[in-house]
């Protein structure tokens, strides 16, 4: 399981852009770690994409989220 945080596209003000998070893994596997982001309260579960096959790969999903920076 992969997760993954990017900020790279912050403007320099002080105007701030969402992060975007990802899950990388197998459907259970980014079920799992969405339904214990939620009971420690990092965010809900429906914020997130719903699981999508990753090109080339048979049984890799992403998943992404987007939560501004507090």
């Amino acid at each position: 399981m992969f997760i993954g945080m990017s900020d790279h596209d912050r403007p320099i003000d002080d105007t701030r852009r969402p992060l975007q998070f990802y899950l990388l893994g197998t459907r259970e596997e980014i079920q799992s770690t969405i339904n214990q982001l939620q009971v420690l309260r990092f965010c809900e579960r429906i914020r997130w994409s719903p699981p999508i096959p990753v090109l080339g790969s048979d049984w890799k999903y992403i998943s992404m989220m987007e939560r501004d920076h507090n």
